[in-house]
């Protein structure tokens, strides 16, 4: 009894007075939290997930109210308001909570005055003001804190670790931010610690070099003349937005770009409808296309620093192009100095590298860059320039206007778009509208080049960096979701587009580099490089692997249909059965087993994550 009684008194907190109103009040505030959540980003999660997820999150915030006080208190709601202010971004930009292990980026110069120093920094004291206002009213209704707040502390250890178990992904937009911020501090202090385990792990009998994930073929064709290459990479672009592409999967997303998809087809362009991009942030995705090679899987991306910094080499695309007598452009419309790109650029290949500086007259080159109209008038006079030489070239582009906060120029380009009449996710107005204006800026460029005659000796590929932005109208959620690529090619006038593997065949980031090699009679020359290009005849299925570091997600896919989807750490995984040539449109659950252990996906991914170190 004694044992009894002493176990009663060490949890009574849970049930007293002054905990069931800060539970209670708790609640109350992160529902209204959850409700602006919904109306800036106009993502509707599922309303069960989401009551009991704020359900937990509200029983940890009442715990934290019971415990702090003073200097304490004060930090915690500070911080509580931060928290909520950039998960409100991060939700209506990437449509996921935001992940701890990657909030150091915010610090960063350039994206501190691009992202985050625009109007909607006006909402950061918003929920500052509202969180000081949940301290007040709990000051005021409780004036005696709960007794042995021990016992809460436990529950709220427990609580922590089961909301860890119930969500795979804990930044999902079912998610609740002050559960989802305290689940995610385990996984944030051991993740150095798994690195280094998968470091040291090579599974018996598994080949890695000629592992089916590091797969590597070209056509090596003979092509007589070798054409331009002009490598078009559109900032955020989903393959879902282009209207074939999701009546083919089956999907309703809430941007469609029908007049650039039309012009695509009559240009002769073939788009894919299954292109899987690797991974988010520019320069994971951007290392993928132009290096042919995995991006980091891990959180933070290391692989163009390592470059830049010497300790390591990659043969990458405009390199061997630059080799075989191309003049080699990389042309953005960001900062260089984000992601360290005006020292990798010329350290891969690229000659001529320009960016946000290239337009420092213009009274619009503030924050991340020129407006897409600026942008790609500009790329049209370049290009046309380049038309005059005899010399071939291989121009690579990334616009800037379709990245958050989404600048569309001035008031006159703002009253050239049709009003947005779209019912679903109305919030998102200023991601469809940059759209609209990219959509409108990148077909008027096509038209400049091909009036020039430059199309006609001229291989075109539009792609992405990364696939963002992708929300379906019923808000539910499947794997591979922020990685529905977009990926379009058109030979020059004297090749054919039958020259290419079909319109279902599974693509990848990955694959662009040795298609533009074997394009232009330099199959041969690939390097280190993996993938397959899109002129191979027929090839053998192979695997893949894919990853989202906004959800905290690692996919591995087998191309006969199979898709493992693995949570943080890659210990816990859920698998799918799809269709080879409608990925996005037939992702079915199973209970199929892994079919990769432990040991062999951690190894996989340190292996992808490897790069040749210098000698």
């Amino acid at each position: 009894m004694h044992f009894n009684k002493s176990t009663y008194n060490f949890f009574s907190g849970i049930s007293s007075k002054a905990f069931a109103i800060s539970l209670l009040l708790s609640l109350v505030w992160l529902l209204i939290v959850r409700a602006s959540f919904n109306l800036q980003s106009g993502i509707w999660p599922n309303p069960v997930v989401a009551l009991l997820s704020d359900l937990v999150g509200a029983f940890l915030l009442a715990v934290l109210l019971c415990f702090t006080s003073g200097l304490v208190r004060g930090v915690f709601i500070g911080l509580l308001g931060v928290a909520c202010f950039v998960a409100s971004i991060h939700l209506t930009v990437h449509g996921t909570l935001f992940r701890l292990a990657l909030i150091g980026r915010a610090f960063d110069p350039t994206f501190a005055v691009g992202s985050l120093a625009t109007a909607h920094s006006l909402l950061l004291p918003a929920y500052l003001a509202f969180a000081w206002l949940l301290h007040c009213v709990h000051r005021s209704l409780v004036t005696t804190l709960p007794p042995a707040r021990g016992g809460l502390l436990v529950c709220a250890v427990v609580a922590v670790l089961a909301y860890m178990q119930a969500f795979q992904s804990l930044t999902t937009p079912g998610n609740n931010v002050v559960a989802s911020s305290l689940a995610q501090v385990p996984a944030t202090v051991l993740a150095p610690v798994s690195v280094a385990v998968g470091s040291t792990i090579e599974e018996p009998g598994m080949e890695m070099t000629h592992s089916p994930f590091f797969h590597k073929r070209v056509a090596a064709p003979d092509i007589a003349v070798s054409p331009n290459v002009l490598l078009i990479m559109i900032e955020g672009l989903s393959g879902g937005y282009f209207p074939e592409v999701s009546a083919f999967h089956g999907l309703e997303p809430m941007i469609t770009l029908e007049s650039l998809e039309r012009r695509l087809n009559e240009y002769g362009f073939r788009t894919y409808l299954n292109a899987l991009s690797l991974e988010r942030q520019t320069d994971r995705g951007t290392f993928a296309i132009l290096c042919g090679a995995y991006p980091n899987m891990h959180r933070q991306s290391t692989k163009m620093t390592d470059v830049i910094e010497g300790r390591a080499r990659v043969d990458c695309l405009p390199e061997q192009l630059r080799k075989a007598g191309y003049f080699t452009a990389y042309w953005q419309a960001a900062p260089l100095e984000y992601m360290g790109k005006q020292r990798f650029m010329p350290l891969i290949g690229f000659e001529d590298v320009t960016g946000a500086d290239a337009f420092s007259t213009h009274e619009d080159a503030v924050g991340w860059g020129p407006p897409d109209r600026v942008y790609f008038e500009n790329i049209g006079q370049r290009i046309r320039q380049l038309g005059e030489e005899k010399q071939p070239w291989m121009v690579t582009l990334l616009n800037v206007g379709t990245h958050h906060p989404f600048d569309i120029g001035s008031d006159t380009d703002a009253k050239q778009l049709e009003p947005d009449t779209t019912p679903i996710a109305a919030p998102q107005t200023a991601r469809r509208q940059a759209m609209s204006v990219m959509e409108q800026s990148l077909e008027a460029l096509l038209d400049e080049l091909h009036s020039a005659g430059i199309l006609d000796d001229t291989l075109v590929i539009l792609t992405s960096d990364e696939s963002g932005g992708f929300v379906r109208p019923d808000h539910q959620r499947l794997p591979l979701d922020n990685n529905i690529g977009a990926l379009a090619i058109r030979p020059p006038i004297y090749g054919s587009v039958d020259d290419f593997a079909e319109r279902e065949h599974i693509v990848a980031q990955i694959d662009i580099s040795l298609t533009i090699l074997d394009a232009v009679g330099l199959g041969e020359q690939s390097g280190d490089m993996i993938g397959r290009s899109l002129m191979v005849d027929t090839d053998v299925p192979r695997d893949l692997m894919v990853a989202d570091t906004y959800t905290g997600m690692m996919y591995f896919l087998r191309e006969t249909g199979h898709l493992m989807a693995c949570a943080e750490l890659s210990a816990r995984c859920t698998t799918w059965r799809f269709d080879p040539e409608r990925i996005f449109g037939s992702l079915a659950q199973t209970n199929d087993p892994p079919f990769l252990t432990l040991r062999e996906r951690m190894a996989l991914i340190e292996r992808a994550n490897d790069i040749e170190p210098i000698q």
